[in-house]
C-alpha cells in the first residue's frame, strides 16, 4: 500500500482482492476456490472490476458454478411458478382456444343454424332457452369471423346444445361446442 493510503478493513480487502486476481492471472483457481471468491467478491463488490474478472472466470474456466438452487424451463413450457417450496392455487394464461384452431366458419354457421332450429323444437327449460341464445350469440360471431367469441358463446351453449349437434350430426358443430366445453 502506498505511505498516503488511509488503512481500514476496506482497503484491507481491496488488497486481498488484487492479490487474489494476481494469482488468478498466474496460476487460474480450482473450482471450489473460484465458488468461495464469486461468492465473496458478489457480496461485498458487486459490478466491481474484479469481481466481474473473477466470475467471468469461474464460469469461463471450469463450466457454470451455480450457487444455491437451479430451476429451468425448456421450450414452449409454461411455467406459473418454480422453486422450492412454490406454491400456486390458480393459474390462467390467457391465451386458452374456447374454439378449435382452423375452424371453418361458414360451416359452422350452417350447422349452427340448423341446430338452434332444433334446439326451439325441443327447448321446454328457461337453461335451454338460454343455451339456443348463445347458440345465435356465436351465430353471430362466426358473421363478424370472430373466433374467441364463437367459443365463448359456444361454452355458454353447454352440454345440451353438445348433445343435439351430435344427435342430427353437426359434427362440426359439436367438435366445436367438446373444444369450447374442454372436453
Amino acid at each position: 500500500m502506498s505511505g498516503g493510503e488511509e488503512v481500514n478493513e476496506f482497503t484491507v480487502l481491496l488488497r486481498v482482492l488484487d492479490i487474489l486476481e494476481k494469482s488468478i492471472e498466474t496460476n487460474g483457481l480450482q473450482n471450489v476456490e473460484s465458488v468461495q471468491i464469486t461468492q465473496i467478491a458478489s457480496q461485498i463488490m458487486p459490478g466491481s472490476t474484479i469481481g466481474e474478472f473473477i466470475q467471468a472466470n469461474a464460469y469461463t474456466d471450469h463450466g457454470e458454478v451455480v450457487m444455491g438452487d437451479k430451476f429451468e424451463a425448456y421450450g414452449n413450457a409454461r411455467v406459473g411458478n418454480m422453486g422450492n417450496k412454490a406454491k400456486i392455487t390458480s393459474i390462467s394464461f390467457g391465451d386458452s382456444k374456447e374454439a378449435p384452431e382452423d375452424l371453418d366458419l361458414a360451416v359452422l354457421k350452417d350447422q349452427l343454424v340448423a341446430l338452434r332450429a332444433e334446439m326451439r323444437q325441443q327447448a321446454s327449460t328457461t337453461e335451454e332457452d338460454e343455451a339456443i341464445v348463445a347458440i345465435g350469440n356465436a351465430i353471430s360471431a362466426t358473421d363478424e369471423g370472430d373466433e374467441e367469441k364463437v367459443g365463448s358463446a359456444l361454452k355458454r351453449a353447454g352440454k345440451w346444445a353438445l348433445g343435439l349437434a351430435t344427435a342430427i350430426g353437426a359434427g362440426v358443430a359439436a367438435g366445436a361446442i367438446k373444444t369450447a366445453l374442454g372436453i
